[in-house]
């Protein structure tokens, strides 16, 4: 069975703005647009012309592409009467079908992106600016719960994308593991020694969870 990914758009920002909700406003470039270009060029840190404001925990090549499952967004609909769009989430990548599903998609996939090479490299952590664009603090909260956070993907080879490009899947890491487990053992399961081993020795994931993960393991000796 094909682990192929579809793409429903490709979406930046090239400059930061002021968002303002009743509880907080920061500068920010979150709310991305899709692309009118035939395509666009991926190189190691991103799309070119696309801004990451916060540097300091967003960028580089670790955290080159965010993506996000359009498909989440009749949940959000259903429970917080939220509209969502492409771009909902700051995603470079709006995705869609079950392929994109954080339960199907394994840290260390490796995917052709037109002509270049991506690898999913840890899951995406909501953070506070989700709840200031949508004037609800607590809906980073409501997305970790779900595991339903979306991912990131580091690049392996740049090259240019196009608008009508998949994510062509290349490649799976042996250990096979999802998303949504390093989420539940993050956010649901933070004791399980087992669990931390696994991810702590998990080469694909970045190492700023690895350390995160060695953090929690070291607590329970």
């Amino acid at each position: 069975m094909t682990k192929n990914i579809q793409i429903n758009s490709i979406n930046i920002l090239g400059k930061a703005e002021l968002l303002v909700s009743d509880h907080q406003k920061a500068m920010t470039a979150f709310r991305k647009i899709s692309i009118q270009t035939e395509g666009i060029n991926l190189d190691y840190t991103g799309f070119v012309g696309d801004m990451v404001k916060n540097t300091k925990h967003h960028g580089g090549n670790d955290k080159a592409i965010c993506c996000y499952n359009s498909d989440h967004f009749v949940k959000w609909k259903n429970e917080l009467d939220f509209d969502l769009e492409k771009g909902a989430f700051g995603e470079n990548l709006t995705l869609s079908g079950e392929n994109a599903h954080e339960q199907c998609v394994y840290i260390g996939d490796r995917y052709q992106l037109g002509e270049a090479i991506v690898e999913v490299s840890e899951p995406r952590g909501p953070c506070y600016m989700i709840g200031i664009r949508y004037n609800y603090k607590q809906f980073p909260i409501h997305l970790q719960a779900s595991g339903l956070t979306g991912f990131y993907l580091r690049t392996i080879k740049p090259g240019f994308v196009k608008k009508s490009d998949e994510l062509v899947h290349i490649s799976s890491h042996p250990e096979q593991i999802s998303v949504m487990d390093v989420n539940q053992v993050r956010y649901h399961d933070p004791k399980n020694k087992e669990w931390l081993d696994r991810l702590i020795k998990l080469s694909p994931l970045t190492e700023e969870w690895r350390i995160r993960f060695e953090k929690m393991r070291n607590k329970l000796k």
